[in-house]
């Protein structure tokens, strides 16, 4: 430290213009460097685990520049100290206040690099708009599970040391570290230039937030100005792609309101849609997982009842944007806006059927204010639009959701929409099944690239496919008596250790990999004895359709088509089962609710 002090008190121009720019730094070293270097964690971490090209390279430097020039803004109010009164209440008033804006600064920049290094680390992903709309749609159950999961990582136990080690740090060098006068030229002009760098850095980037600020509501979200290479540029631009204008919102009520079918065969009674969650179709025994993960779905198949469809994707793997496109007739290959045709629980609604809808995921979470994601299905002015009646308590099994419908449907023979969404395959995986029901257990596994931990994490994964099953089961058993047709899909998939060591689901660029197990789900048909019986066109229709190339974006096509609905959003070419399916279609991707390429391109490479 002497050294360092000593090769910076060289003698030179001590009363030089870029002696006096740079005393700040000199006076609050630790303070400077702990703003200067902290930030730019989440980047450094971005940069490594990506090809490192010329762009992601220019970004990484600009972003340092612009951290440097921030941590430098930073420090100047600190040097203020000089002006305290001469009294002795003033110094202590400025001392209250310089600690708190020390805490304050220190807090911001500390807690903003480590959730973006955490989600880095364990997503690849650093803060983005599908990021924020999580955030904004978890409840107080899925923090704690979120948390019981990852807390225990090696990574997350590492990267919190790291950054406790880094406070330590400032710590010593805030009482330790010597004050610099910079007066050897080299250093001196060397940190004035990069700061002056970094001031044209900041000054062209205003215009990242100028255009942000000043754009229309309907601006796509993903159409950034430019890239973010900061933290707080990422979050601003997050925060205005979430934006959800109130001009949307009222013309989407609108689209509601004034939805209009033109004619209804009812062909389908009773139509019930099952949506699972996180479920990785690769870990069914229906699909040739070699653990018998869905033994009751497996007999019901061999008796001829159940239909599985082999090549079906989710249009995206974040729950709020899946539902959005899965909920809209809008497509996503046509370059439709989800938002700008009605939902088809509003047409189904207007076609005469009953619409019912039992969530365990966001009951009971009623807005006045509309989204981008599930809150939309609980708002208080489009939910009569949707649904004849819906639950408002979530559980915490699945099975609870029949007992819901038994207590809200009325028994009639009138014609039925019911929409089951799960909680399903969702983690914290041991807490989606009964102790009891535990049927896989470590041992189950030959994985020695696995620790005991993952393993574990694995048979609670498949265990929560099992129960799953049962489930579904008793769904399809609960409508067995009727003329009644179920279709169950997963929102997506999930990682379980199938190519690489990880779980759950990453934002980083698409790779066959990432396709195969997040976005390929399970897509099954299943129809009551008495729907084989009246309805044996349809059974012929679905049993061609088992190898079709299908998009779950799709999917109120293929309900419209069961009900015999005759609106102007239906198109024939987008039913799964209609003879005039197109099978050509292309089957673009979101990457939360960013483009990020054609499946059946990206699943060859």
């Amino acid at each position: 430290m002497e050294s360092l002090k000593r090769w910076c008190y060289r003698p030179g121009m001590a009363g030089s213009t870029f002696s006096r720019l740079l005393k700040p730094i000199g006076e609050h070293p630790g303070f400077f460097l702990f703003a200067a270097i902290v930030p730019t964690f989440p980047d450094i971490l971005y940069a490594v685990s990506r090809e490192m090209t010329f762009f992601v390279w220019r970004n990484l430097i600009l972003a340092l520049l612009l951290s440097l020039f921030r941590a430098y803004l930073l420090t100047l109010p600190l040097c203020l100290q000089r002006h305290r009164h001469a009294n002795g209440g003033g110094s202590t008033a400025w001392q209250i206040i310089r600690t708190g804006y020390i805490s304050a600064i220190l807090l911001i920049l500390g807690v903003a690099s480590y959730a973006e290094s955490f989600l880095q680390i364990h997503f690849g992903t650093l803060c983005s708009a599908s990021v924020l709309q999580v955030l904004w749609e978890t409840n107080a159950q899925e923090s704690s599970e979120f948390l019981k999961t990852y807390c225990a990582s090696t990574s997350f136990i590492l990267l919190t040391i790291f950054f406790a080690l880094i406070v330590a740090g400032y710590v010593v060098l805030r009482k330790h570290a010597p004050k610099f006068r910079f007066r050897n030229r080299a250093v001196r002009t060397t940190l004035a230039i990069l700061l002056l760098i970094g001031l044209g850095i900041s000054v062209s980037r205003i215009q990242i937030f100028c255009k942000l600020l000043l754009a229309e509501h309907d601006t796509p979200a993903i159409e950034a100005p430019s890239t973010p290479i900061s933290t707080f540029e990422r979050i601003h631009t997050a925060l205005a792609a979430n934006n959800f204008s109130p001009e949307r919102a009222e013309r989407l009520l609108q689209i509601l309101d004034s939805a209009r079918v033109e004619g209804c065969s009812f062909r389908s009674p009773c139509i019930v849609v099952v949506i699972g969650e996180s479920f990785n179709k690769h870990h069914s025994s229906l699909y040739g997982y070699p653990l018998e993960t869905n033994p009751r779905m497996e007999e019901r198949r061999n008796r001829g009842e159940l239909f599985v469809f082999n090549d079906v994707i989710s249009p995206a793997n974040l729950t709020t944007s899946v539902l959005n496109q899965i909920f809209s007739p809008a497509s996503l290959d046509a370059g439709e806006h989800w938002d700008e045709k009605p939902l088809f629980p509003a047409l189904f609604r207007k076609a005469g059927y009953a619409t019912y809808h039992m969530d365990n995921q966001a009951a009971g979470t009623v807005t006045n204010f509309h989204d981008l994601g599930l809150k939309n299905l609980f708002n208080s002015r489009s939910n009569p639009l949707l649904f004849t009646a819906v639950n408002t308590l979530r559980h915490p099994s699945d099975l609870n959701l029949i007992d819901d419908y038994d207590r809200i449907v009325p028994k009639t023979d009138s014609a039925e929409l019911t929409i089951f969404h799960l909680i399903g395959q969702h983690l914290h995986y041991r807490d989606r099944f009964p102790a009891d029901e535990a049927h896989f257990s470590p041992e189950d596994y030959d994985r020695p690239d696995l620790n005991a931990r993952q393993k574990q994490i694995l048979a609670d994964y498949d265990n929560a496919t099992r129960y799953n099953d049962r489930v579904v089961d008793a769904i399809l058993e609960h409508f067995a008596r009727r003329d009644a047709i179920v279709i169950y899909l997963s929102d997506h998939g999930e990682e379980m250790f199938d190519y690489r060591v990880h779980f759950g689901r990453t934002y980083t660029p698409l790779t066959a990999g990432i396709c195969k197990y997040q976005f390929e789900i399970p897509f099954l048909i299943w129809m009551s004895d008495s729907y084989r019986s009246n309805h044996p066109e349809i059974v012929e229709q679905v049993a061609r359709a088992i190898n079709r190339r299908f998009s779950s974006d799709d999917l109120p096509h293929l309900l419209m088509d069961l009900a015999g609905i005759q609106c102007p959003w239906y198109d024939p070419t987008r039913s799964l089962v209609n003879d005039r399916f197109d099978n050509t279609r292309p089957r673009p991707l979101l990457l939360g609710y960013e483009p990020a390429g054609d499946y059946d391109v990206l699943i060859r490479e």
